[in-house]
């Protein structure tokens, strides 16, 4: 009965010119942002704290995340939390962290913080990409 009516309205519209468009697909996606919370100047390579948001911006639950950026200026990562550092092969100055087992799975508009240290070369804050796995 349901599929005649679906049959039935689906012929109206093509009678009446109109074609049904599809609703938008499913995505998966995730978005990473990028913040120094606390810096201590004064001394050569002195150390800097920073945290990166990574938010589930898909209409799927993620079950995994990878992050990764590049600093042009000299910036060294010398610590993180709540993070898995990931190798990275080539390009001087790229990093890449994955998930930690217990904060890969972000719900629907989730999100989650990991943290790290580093020597900060004063550049401008880099570009920060975000990739669900």
């Amino acid at each position: 009965m349901i599929r005649k009516m679906i049959a039935a309205a689906g012929l109206v519209l093509a009678t009446a010119g109109i074609t049904a468009v599809p609703a938008a697909a499913d995505s998966i996606g995730c978005t990473a942002s990028y913040a120094v919370t606390s810096e201590w100047p004064g001394t050569r390579d002195a150390p800097s704290l920073g945290q990166v948001t990574v938010t589930n911006t898909g209409s799927w639950a993620l079950k995994g995340w990878r992050v990764s950026w590049r600093y042009t200026d000299g910036s060294v990562i010398t610590q993180v939390w709540g993070a898995v550092a990931l190798p990275v092969v080539g390009t001087v100055g790229s990093y890449a962290f994955g998930n930690e087992s217990y904060n890969g799975n972000l719900p629907i508009g989730g999100s989650t913080v990991f943290g790290f240290a580093a020597r900060l070369g004063g550049g401008k804050a880099p570009d920060v990409t975000c990739t669900p796995v």
